[in-house]
């Protein structure tokens, strides 16, 4: 038996190190690696099941083309010669522009990211923007500079701990251990979330507020720090921009306003901003569904603004943790992605349906989407699946047939992470990184990504293309260049192993921060924004549509038979109104659609609320057939919790 080091390549808060035990070349295990201090030697159920993803008898292992009688299985020269003399046709006769490229986080790697390296060098048009964090990367970078979290060792040097919108216990599930420790310290623990998830066992005190009225809670806990002087002063006058600004603007509120808008008590306010404000450090770990409502930035913004003003910034046990882009600084990203020095025409993520249909004729030719499933994860599915049944010309990269593979004319198959050799790295969580070893041979018939795009290059005559990346060797250990160079060592010494990058566990400690001025940035908004939005009494509940922790999105909910639908969980006082029972079949209606769902009633979720778990393939019900293609307010990101409801009887 050999075992290879290896990494999940789920695009996750935690990019697990794993072991994989390979016996006679075809028995293989995964573990979780014992030595690395964030996996532990544990891994979550959807590691676990990366042997059964890759062995499974459904796993496409030859090109697929649509033909007037179905799919067949063709060759590897067919699929490229066709494709690339597709490619070539449009290219000709409507221009690179008339090519959509959509690719996202399907994997947590480098080496597949040729893709974006192709695709630029057609000048594709391409989609910007973001489906998931967006929002709050934009507010982290208008407040800091950058977005950077503290280690997770650091967290055991917290006297206060706020998981906001976070749900570790089912999506960050290596976190759960040093919480665990904090609370075996006594060490208070707050969750606040709309949502009563699992996590709730982790907490000392679960706040559910209203959805999208986390700007307004921390105005209110801004408001106690203030009058309660619980204020860092000396930080706040040194190292602030518009602190007399935003004060100004916190003054013009009650207790009242602010508080009644979160369906909060008071008295639940003012014992977490005490606490928070008195047990210093604070640390707050933001979670992905704050920024996924219309005013999601301006949210994190507020957020932010609290690590500030307690002075929580740049400490130990401090901070106010979304994401950590300190590896991704060493990368080589022009080089990795090849950076145009004139970027294609582009479009909000979220606004790829209308911005198809809404296009001249002719002007959108053909999509090539790769490590991506948008007909189910993009928001407004009826108007998705219009969409790509208008684009004449349909190429698809996965390892399964998706919802979004089946509407393709080819399907092509590629390797898993055992599979190959790759850099993977967490951009939102710790800074361990791993170069991966390839464990095992993919099946006979699957090809890398960077196999498929040079074979197009080589058939369409990209002759520089092939020139600036010759083989994936080369194209990870310049990519990883700077990174070497940054840790004085060589690429041969990184692979097959998992290593810290040091810097920034503990952000802003010198108070250099990353904004034009230099100093944090207080959000000083217009205070008509601050006005509750008006809901359509038709559509009375709001639907917030979580993660599984069965499932990273789509990938794991394959097999789930067609006759399940989704369970959609609500209190009981929500079930009573709408006359409908545990187990019912309802109807939920939204302004974009309508979906079966199962009454699951949850005498621990609040009144008024609907939650569903996303994921599901269209033959169950997909969540996004509910959403709509509505933004945030920064970050072009997808605002799937701007989603309102009606329940019906089926």
């Amino acid at each position: 038996m050999k075992t290879y080091q290896s990494a999940c390549s789920l695009d996750c808060w935690d990019a697990c190190s794993m072991l994989v035990s390979v016996e006679d070349g075809s028995k293989v295990r995964v573990s979780g690696d014992p030595g690395d201090p964030i996996t532990q030697g544990f891994l979550c159920g959807k590691g676990q099941r990366i042997v059964e993803r890759f062995a499974h008898p459904d796993r496409l292992t030859s090109p697929m083309k649509r033909t007037v009688s179905g799919w067949k299985s063709i060759s590897w020269d067919e699929a490229l010669d066709d494709i690339a003399d597709q490619l070539s046709s449009i290219i000709s006769q409507y221009g690179p522009a008339s090519l959509i490229h959509y690719s996202e986080g399907g994997h947590g790697g480098l080496a597949k990211n040729i893709d974006t390296a192709f695709f630029n060098a057609l000048g594709a048009t391409t989609p910007v923007g973001s489906l998931c964090l967006g929002a709050g990367m934009a507010a982290q970078k208008l407040d800091f500079g950058n977005a950077y979290c503290h280690s997770p060792e650091d967290l055991l040097n917290a006297r206060c701990l706020i998981l906001w919108g976070r749900n570790p216990a089912e999506t960050n599930i290596h976190l759960v251990p040093f919480i665990r420790r904090l609370k075996k310290q006594g060490i208070p623990v707050y969750l606040i979330d709309p949502v009563h998830s699992a996590s709730v066992s982790l907490a000392d005190e679960h706040l559910a507020l209203l959805p999208g009225s986390d700007g307004h809670l921390a105005l209110a806990m801004a408001k106690y720090l203030a009058e309660h002087n619980l204020l860092d002063n000396s930080f706040v006058e040194q190292h602030c921009l518009f602190a007399d600004d935003y004060f100004r603007m916190l003054n013009t509120f009650s207790y009242d306003e602010l508080i009644s808008a979160t369906g909060l008590l008071p008295e639940q306010v003012f014992r977490l901003s005490e606490t928070y404000g008195r047990s210093s450090p604070g640390s707050i770990y933001l979670g992905y569904g704050i920024q996924r409502n219309r005013y999601g930035g301006r949210s994190i913004r507020f957020i932010d603004a609290l690590g500030a003003l307690t002075g929580n910034i740049g400490i130990a046990g401090g901070g106010v943790n979304y994401a950590h882009r300190h590896i991704s600084r060493w990368i080589d990203t022009e080089y990795l992605e090849n950076t145009p020095s004139v970027s294609g025409p582009t479009f909000p993520r979220a606004h790829f349906p209308t911005f198809v249909t809404m296009q001249p004729e002719n002007a959108v030719q053909g999509i090539f989407v790769s490590k991506a499933n948008p007909v189910l994860q993009l928001p407004d599915t009826n108007q998705t699946l219009q969409a790509f049944q208008q684009i004449p010309f349909k190429v698809v990269i996965d390892h399964f047939m998706t919802d979004t593979a089946q509407l393709a004319d080819y399907v092509l198959p590629c390797t898993m992470i055992l599979e190959e050799s790759d850099v993977i790295f967490s951009s939102m969580w710790h800074n361990r990184m791993t170069w991966t070893e390839r464990a095992i041979d993919p099946p006979e018939g699957v090809k890398h990504e960077f196999q498929i795009f040079y074979g197009l290059a080589q058939r369409m005559g990209m002759q520089d293309f092939i020139l600036k990346y010759p083989d994936l060797n080369t194209y990870l250990e310049t990519s990883m260049a700077p990174l070497c160079q940054y840790l004085n060592t060589t690429p041969a010494s990184l692979k097959g192993k998992r290593v810290a990058v040091p810097g920034n566990e503990l952000p802003w400690h010198n108070r250099q921060f990353e904004t034009p001025s230099g100093r944090f940035v207080f959000l000083v908004p217009n205070l008509e924004e601050l006005l509750p939005s008006q809901q359509d009494p038709a559509f009375p509940y709001p639907l917030l549509t979580v993660h599984a922790a069965e499932s990273l999105h789509s990938q794991h909910l394959r097999t789930r038979s067609a006759e399940v639908i989704p369970d959609v969980l609500m209190s009981p006082s929500t079930a009573q109104i709408a006359q409908l029972q545990n187990g019912d079949e309802a109807v939920l209606v939204s302004q974009s659609g309508s979906l079966r769902c199962r009454v699951c009633i949850d005498p621990l979720q609040q009144p008024n609320l609907l939650v569903m778990k996303q994921g599901t393939w269209l033959k169950n019900g997909a969540a996004n057939q509910l959403t709509s293609q509505k933004l945030t307010d920064i970050g072009l990101q997808a605002a799937y919790y701007d989603c309102f409801c009606r329940l019906e009887q089926a």
